[in-house]
């Protein structure tokens, strides 16, 4: 939304806004862009010439949407306003999946750019390299990042599905977004439909080490490139290595079997498989190889996906968005390779509609144990899941104690940073994991590495 509500503005149009618990990186990149947001709802904030862009988090009843509907103002969801602004007469490259895609979206629109291509593009995120999450362009192609979530409360379609795809790429299908999808199958099936939403001319990129991408790929009508770690990957690494303190870097192989090397100014050995489905995307547009390697050793990624917040030369604290056992799995793993003799702490607010739910208790003992102190933080909007189906984070912390590992779950933001007082030492390496703001611990965190004496003892990166 803000991305959008940003370009609507630099194009001359009149932005207005509302939303409730607003938060960095959104809400100092909507003021910088000029718009106000309104922190609350009132039907006095809506101007009676609007035509109103209702987000997914909307429902009946809320006080702004009624009012709208009252006066009869045109009401659209953002993936349709997309589509229609942004996508019609262009060609459409979709980056779909459920891990990566606002990463590998950034990657791909970073590599066209740089390779003197002019695309458009729309970033679920704010990335660090384009100067703006949306962005019109005036090439052919507009490189859009495709959520299976649903669009509005009056269209409950995959947002993916407006997207119009002529080139897709499928990162993974796991489960997600539990609060409209009942099992693995319903997923599976959405991007099935997605895929097969692709003209014959088109081309669809998929992960070929995951099995249900695989499933998902027999609905393209489309010709199928495969990328991953497997033998019968197309586009194949060969090798996955740390190179250095801030950076990773892996050995690929092409379809036509050339060899190369990919480099990229970031960890996570996750990232290498992102970059290899930009490198299969832009392939398929025309840009070469050579060009695209080029462009991604300069690439830094999202505001808040594995994002260094400070180091102060003996406390290293990381701002991270993982909300999925996959991706906590691969950020704590991302730093351990990164600080192999530090203590990790790993801080959690489990926030998203999929883990404030039972379904991944075993699969997030399982993930946590990668680290060495583990806070989990309350659940969010508690009273709203009902207790039969809430995740009972008590039983995740006292498993990793049977483990061995320090873990504790408390009920309030004030509670996760008191775990962390008196603990905390010169060393340690803190990740805050949350996809919204976590009341504000990771900045309380900050601030309480800043306060300790580091200069008694340093640590070498």
């Amino acid at each position: 939304m803000a991305a959008v509500a940003a370009e609507l503005r630099r194009s001359g149009f009149r932005v207005t806004g509302s939303d409730s618990g607003i938060y960095p990186p959104v809400s100092t990149f909507l003021e910088g862009q000029g718009i106000s947001i309104c922190d609350g709802f009132d039907p006095a904030n809506i101007p009676w010439d609007s035509l109103i862009v209702v987000g997914n988090a909307i429902s009946r009843g809320n006080v702004e949407l009624e009012a709208a509907m009252d006066r009869r103002l045109p009401l659209i969801s953002l993936p349709d306003l997309i589509s229609r602004r942004y996508l019609t007469g262009r060609r459409p490259l979709v980056i779909a999946g459920t891990h990566g895609k606002t990463t590998t979206t950034a990657m791909t629109a970073h590599i066209l750019r740089m390779a003197g291509r002019d695309p458009g593009w729309m970033v679920g995120g704010m990335p660090l390299d384009l100067e703006y999450p949306c962005w019109m362009g005036e090439g052919e192609e507009f490189i859009i990042e495709g959520d299976e979530y649903d669009c509005a409360w009056f269209d409950k379609r995959p947002k993916f599905y407006h997207y119009q795809p002529n080139i897709a790429v499928i990162t993974a299908v796991e489960f997600d977004h539990a609060d409209i999808y009942p099992d693995i199958e319903a997923v599976e099936a959405v991007f099935r439909r997605f895929a097969g939403l692709l003209p014959r001319s088109g081309r669809l990129i998929i992960n070929g080490d995951d099995p249900r991408a695989l499933a998902v790929a027999e609905a393209a009508p489309c010709p199928v490139e495969t990328f991953g770690e497997g033998e019968n990957c197309n586009w194949r690494l060969a090798d996955l290595t740390e190179s250095g303190a801030e950076t990773v870097r892996g050995e690929f192989v092409t379809p036509d079997g050339e060899r190369g090397v990919i480099e990229l100014g970031m960890i996570g050995c996750y990232n290498l498989r992102n970059a290899l489905a930009a490198l299969a995307a832009s392939a398929v547009v025309g840009v070469e190889p050579d060009e695209a390697l080029a462009a991604l050793p300069s690439f830094r990624g999202i505001a808040r996906r594995l994002q260094l917040a400070e180091d102060t030369g003996g406390i290293a604290v990381w701002d991270d968005f993982a909300h999925h056992p996959t991706a906590i799995a691969g950020t704590l793993n991302a730093l351990r390779r990164r600080y192999p003799d530090r203590r990790l702490w790993a801080l959690f607010e489990p926030r998203s509609n999929t883990l404030v739910r039972r379904y991944f208790t075993a699969e997030l003992t399982e993930v946590f144990a990668i680290a060495d102190r583990v806070v989990i933080g309350p659940i969010h909007r508690r009273e709203m899941i009902p207790e039969n189906e809430r995740l009972d984070t008590r039983t995740v912390a006292e498993e990793l104690e049977r483990r061995g590992l320090t873990a504790v779950a408390v009920d309030s933001f004030d509670d996760v940073v008191q775990a962390v007082v008196g603990e905390l030492r010169v060393g340690d390496v803190v990740v805050v994991m949350s996809n919204g703001g976590f009341g504000g611990v990771k900045e309380r965190v900050v601030e309480m590495a800043r306060q300790m004496d580091v200069n008694k003892l340093k640590i070498k990166n």
